[in-house]
């Protein structure tokens, strides 16, 4: 080959491969603008990894609100920050009110007491097991963590450890005064009456051909009824009811609005809470969405709130406090 049509070839090739590398570059430039759809990011909405509240309690006139980031921050009853603390390396995921002091509950096995003034101390969990939920039972304070195993102490002394022989994580516990409750990821229903002793009972199992498979993700006891929430299989929500925790019954979650729209709610539910004035249960909900569950099982209302996944809720008499995704939180007057 002559030396002119060698770099005449050197040139076209250069030109060929400058124009890959710049519709390479557009094309990563493209994806990063649409990284909303990313399904890894959804995946770490779904395992509760994304940035923002995981939990909200009433403390005191106002709120307390935890979350990622060792964010611990001190709301007004109209959800206003009022102090903000972050405790550097933690995140949060349950808050449990004891008296004047709250516990504050999060991964790798971390729990702290924080005093009425702000201060905070670490209590020994001998654990790495991540810290889902918090309750109070009988002066014990229970906590659900990872691998089946519960936590059990009485905020001053080292926990002990309970291992529960379940498949999935225990994500959530919730007491009243006569036994204790608690959930798996994996559908498995717990229960004690002195905090020491469980009973397991795998829904899935146990009401085969009956119901869908569930994983729970919250449940909520109350005096006169046991509230559990979760997904099927294919990711439809799902609410079942109790009153003793024996024998279960699915709720419907279809809804109409005052506006006359209506439908099913398709949002996965991360959280419950009760009412006791109205006698009302409210669901927590990705995309937003916070729904009503009065006694009138044809009455379920539907919120359509911000658009982030919300984890935490609370209220007062009057309003419902709800808390999620980018450190958001919301307040909705009762009617």
């Amino acid at each position: 080959m002559s030396n002119p049509n060698l770099k005449f070839l050197v040139v076209l090739l250069s030109g060929l491969l400058l124009q890959m590398n710049v519709a390479a570059a557009n094309l990563y430039s493209n994806k990063a603008f649409d990284d909303g759809n990313d399904s890894s990011k959804i995946s770490a909405i779904k395992s509760n990894k994304s940035l923002g509240y995981k939990a909200i309690v009433r403390y005191g006139a106002g709120f307390i609100a935890a979350g990622s980031g060792g964010r611990i921050d001190r709301l007004s009853a109209s959800g206003k920050i009022v102090k903000s603390d972050t405790i550097v390396g933690e995140t949060f995921t349950s808050l449990l009110v004891i008296g004047q002091k709250f516990l504050a509950g999060g991964n790798k096995g971390s729990v702290l007491i924080f005093s009425e003034n702000g201060a905070s101390q670490r209590i020994s969990t001998n654990t790495d097991k991540n810290i889902n939920s918090l309750t109070l039972f009988k002066e014990l304070v229970i906590a659900g963590t990872d691998n089946g195993e519960l936590l059990i102490g009485n905020a001053r002394e080292p926990f002990r450890k309970i291992e529960l022989s379940v498949s999935g994580n225990i994500v959530s516990v919730s007491a009243r005064a006569i036994d204790c409750f608690g959930v798996t990821n994996q559908g498995e229903i717990i229960h004690t009456t002195d905090g020491i002793n469980w009973d397991v009972l795998d829904f899935n199992k146990a009401y085969a051909g009956y119901y869908k498979p569930c994983h729970f993700t919250s449940i909520l006891a109350t005096p006169s009824s046991i509230a559990v929430a979760g997904i099927h299989d294919d990711g439809s929500p799902v609410l079942l009811f109790s009153n003793q925790g024996n024998v279960w019954s699915d709720r419907s979650l279809n809804y109409t609005n005052d506006d006359g729209t209506g439908g099913s709610l398709t949002d996965s539910p991360n959280n419950i809470y009760y009412q006791d004035t109205r006698d009302e249960f409210y669901l927590v909900c990705d995309n937003g969405k916070l729904m009503k569950i009065p006694t009138c099982s044809h009455c379920n209302k539907v919120f359509n709130l911000r658009v982030v996944n919300l984890f935490g809720i609370s209220g007062t008499e009057s309003d419902i406090v709800v808390a999620g995704d980018n450190y958001s939180v919301e307040s909705i007057q009762l009617n």
